[in-house]
């Protein structure tokens, strides 16, 4: 093989290597209506509204992200949340410290945390995935990072 056609397929090579790494995917998306695809990898329930979101994902080589989510109230929404996935709430307000990767967009759970119900894996509790209720208006919140 001479050496043009080497240096071809490794800049090919290299190339899928970099398509499939966060280099080319990287970014932030604020209010994209692709978001809740590229944060849950399936398409957006029709009677789920969104209100806010934004998804972040590195340019590392690794599989880095994080969202956020501001969801309408919706009971169906939420009954499937909770029936689909083992969730715990959340007693103290210092566990929902954290919640986002970075600094939370200030649409976020803007209230007091004593404001909502924060819910997280009952088999994982020491995971970032949370679930915040307003108490009140019955807004959903949904954050989770993984870095």
């Amino acid at each position: 093989m001479n050496k043009a056609k080497k240096w071809r397929g490794w800049c090919l090579g290299c190339s899928l290597v970099l398509a499939g790494c966060g280099y080319l995917k990287g970014g932030t998306w604020e209010d994209d209506p692709e978001n809740w695809e590229k944060a849950f990898r399936s398409a957006k329930p029709d009677d789920v509204v969104v209100v806010h979101s934004r998804y972040w994902r590195s340019r590392h080589w690794s599989y880095e992200a994080g969202y956020v989510f501001e969801i309408a109230a919706n009971a169906t929404f939420r009954q499937q949340l909770f029936s689909q996935n083992q969730l715990a709430q959340l007693d103290s307000p210092a566990e929902a410290k954290h919640m986002c990767f970075t600094e939370c967009p200030t649409w976020f759970a803007p209230k007091s945390v004593d404001d909502y119900e924060v819910w997280g894996y009952a088999d994982d509790p020491e995971a970032n995935f949370r679930v915040l209720i307003d108490r009140k208006t019955s807004t959903i919140f949904l954050t989770d990072f993984q870095v």
